[in-house]
């Protein structure tokens, strides 16, 4: 939809430039054949060059290509304002809606002039002049013609009835009845764009001229022609599709009869055209972001692509009294892969990559990493968190007034943490109010705020948009037969390193997202992250030709599916799924060891007040990949607590100093890595642990 009103915003910009220029420069000139071709081309072009966007390229740091483009963000949408979730989207649902219907109304109103001709035509004596078929009908008082028809009033005399086929047979020549068509099409693009209809006007105002021009050359009486068409002053033409005797009838049209030929010199106006053109490709330009200190080929290390195999993964996860432990969180790392821990505390992935690590999770208990065993059932058995501290117990201070809190618009005692751990997958989605805006709705409670909660149900019968939440492989689309990963072998397999890139030395990541529609189509193809532009564009390219995917098993989470593809580009000329390790020979290591590491991490972590004072705790759960380089990159949350302390984990943790890089077979690679840090308002400890 975006791409539909952006594109109309740049026609109607081509549009209005082409016709001022014209209206300032060119009206009033004689040449009219030569703004017949201007016209025309202009219209022609406000629709097409709309399509192209041209690049001008901008020399940046890779960083900061990474930052322009932006990243893609794991927040829950959830907790994304309302006004985001729906108001923009409205808003341009609305417009497009109203757009769409004034051209069926357009459309509609000419279909029902042309059918009036039509019965014009079959009601009325035809008899053939030349190449033209003269209708003779009472219906209409002025004459005008319409493709090779011309229609007159058999009241008109014949002296009229000549001077008006002279005029009308130049329309039929210069098969003037071709450029009415493009200008129909233009102004039902542009139907509520005032420069449409004056270029329509314009158009057919030269449309006359150039008939003039060729009547008055051609006829014997100027001043019986000159009479005719004062005749037909007062009567009106039909439709835009027709070229009517006295369309633009003024005073100037009289002028131009009389002028003399211009100098050939004042032809040269045309050239105005060029900054114009120019003015507004570069207003509608993109940046071509690229890196100006590229590594020389030569000191690059070629990677061979991993082989990845899908395996099978099943099991039941316990309690410590050996009781199924149902609602507990299983990742796989390294990937979207999610699932949850059904009544009997069973678990199961069809189809996951191999040398990864299963993430179980649960408020209240230890974070468990384990290996996915593949010869028998899984056994896993949670272990209670013995510094975990229930947030339902936890009182704010009571100095501090803190937002109301209220629950499908009920106002409760329940501090914000135990409202979202009671309703966990029934959380449609909650909006914070600035005091103004609580106030009106909660009175003098809402002075310092609210944030409210609705429920899934509740949330759908305001009108919105929830996010699906995916919870086995069944609610994914599939690729192939297989798990959506496969389709980065798919893509990466299919894609050529760009001889652009080659030749500038350009290497490093690319991400490009994508959406499967309902009916397994793939739409919405767009760069979100790349070290240059062309690496995301030769992704892009590959995606666009993607079979049809198979909808997921689960018809009720058969709604829009978002993922990514992410590549890593390797010169001389490689590419490969930028696949990171999760067990290596020598894994990575901050230097001095686990100990350090968290030493460091507490020592700057700050607990961020807000939290602090509406008694928001737990444990948050990063995961990061330890480059080749030794750096901290790719930051995700596995398992958050609330926005305000997954941010400040994130934060610290981009902070740490380099690493110690992990080694497969001697050599340096990526391996994924996963620190827990822990939010405590315990008593008697700091605010951190």
């Amino acid at each position: 939809m975006e791409q539909a009103a952006f594109y109309l915003l740049k026609s109607a910009s081509w549009l209005a430039g082409f016709t001022l220029l014209y209206i300032l420069f060119l009206r009033k000139e004689r040449y009219f054949m030569l703004k017949r071709i201007y016209l025309l081309t202009g219209v022609i072009l406000s629709l097409l060059l709309p399509l192209i966007t041209i690049h001008y390229r901008v020399e940046a740091p890779a960083l900061m290509i990474q930052e322009t483009l932006g990243e893609t963000s794991d927040l829950p949408a959830a907790a994304a304002p309302v006004e985001e979730i729906v108001g923009k989207t409205d808003k341009l649902q609305w417009f497009l809606i109203i757009y769409a219907a004034g051209i069926l109304f357009m459309l509609g109103r000419t279909l029902q002039y042309l059918f009036s001709v039509y019965r014009a035509v079959r009601s009325g004596p035809v008899d053939r002049e030349g190449d033209a078929l003269l209708v003779r009908s009472e219906k209409y008082t002025s004459a005008f013609s319409f493709f090779n028809y011309v229609f007159i009033n058999p009241s008109l005399s014949g002296r009229e009835v000549r001077e008006i086929l002279n005029h009308e047979m130049v329309h039929l020549r210069q098969k003037h009845w071709f450029d009415l068509l493009i200008i129909e099409v233009m102004s039902l693009v542009h139907w509520m764009n005032p420069f449409a209809w004056i270029c329509s006007a314009l158009v057919r105002q030269n449309h006359e001229h150039l008939a003039d021009e060729e009547a008055l050359q051609r006829t014997s009486d100027p001043a019986g022609y000159r009479a005719a068409l004062l005749n037909q002053v007062f009567n009106a033409r039909l439709i835009s599709l027709s070229n009517s005797f006295n369309f633009s009838f003024n005073t100037n049209r009289f002028e131009m009869m009389k002028k003399k030929d211009y100098s050939p010199y004042r032809k040269l106006k045309l050239l105005l055209v060029l900054p114009i053109t120019a003015a507004l490709l570069y207003a509608f330009a993109s940046p071509k972001y690229v890196n100006p200190d590229p590594v020389p080929p030569a000191e690059l290390t070629i990677v061979q692509p991993d082989v990845i195999t899908q395996i099978i993964v099943r099991g039941v996860v316990y309690r410590e009294d050996d009781t199924p432990f149902p609602g507990v969180t299983v990742n796989v790392s390294g990937t979207t892969l999610m699932t949850i821990t059904g009544p009997d505390g069973r678990f199961e992935f069809r189809s996951i990559p191999e040398n990864v690590i299963l993430l179980f999770t649960h408020e209240g208990y230890k974070y468990l990493p384990l290996k996915p065993q593949l010869d028998k059932e899984m056994s896993v058995k949670m272990i209670p968190d013995p510094d975990y501290v229930d947030p339902a117990t936890i009182k704010p201070d009571p100095a501090r007034k803190l937002p109301v809190v209220v629950v499908d618009g009920v106002i409760t005692e329940e501090n914000e943490r135990a409202v979202m751990q009671r309703m966990k997958d029934d959380l449609g989605a909650f909006i914070s109010l600035k005091p103004e805006e609580a106030v009106k709705k909660y009175g003098e409670k809402g002075s310092s705020g609210a944030t409210e909660f609705w429920s899934v149900k509740k949330a759908k019968e305001m009108g919105m948009k929830i996010p699906l939440r995916r919870k086995s492989e069944n609610d994914y689309p599939t690729f192939d037969g297989n798990s959506y990963l496969a389709f980065n072998d798919w893509v990466v397999s299919r894609t050529a390193y760009p001889e652009e890139a080659i030749r500038e030395g350009i290497f490093g990541w690319a991400r490009v997202s994508y959406t499967i529609d309902t009916e397994g189509n793939i739409r919405d193809i767009k760069p979100t992250a790349a070290t240059n532009v062309i690496l995301g564009n030769a992704l892009a390219g590959v995606m666009q030709s993607s079979p049809r995917w198979t909808p997921p098993r689960n018809p009720e989470m058969n709604e829009p599916f978002t993922a990514d593809v992410v590549a890593r580009f390797t010169l001389p000329d490689k590419v490969r799924i930028a696949e990171v390790y999760v067990v290596v020979e020598e894994m990575p290591h901050y230097p001095g060891g686990d100990q350090a590491l968290f030493n460091h991490l507490y020592e700057n972590l700050k607990y961020p007040p807000e939290a602090k004072e509406q008694g928001i705790q737990g444990k948050v759960i990063l995961r990061f990949v330890v480059t080749a380089e030794g750096k901290v990159a790719d930051i995700s949350v596995v398992r958050g607590v609330h926005p305000l302390l997954d941010e400040e984990a994130i934060r610290v943790l981009g902070g740490v100093a380099e690493w110690i890089p992990g080694r497969q077979g001697g050599k340096p690679v990526d391996v994924y890595y996963s620190v827990p840090i822990t939010f405590s308002l315990k008593e008697n400890t700091d605010n951190t642990k």
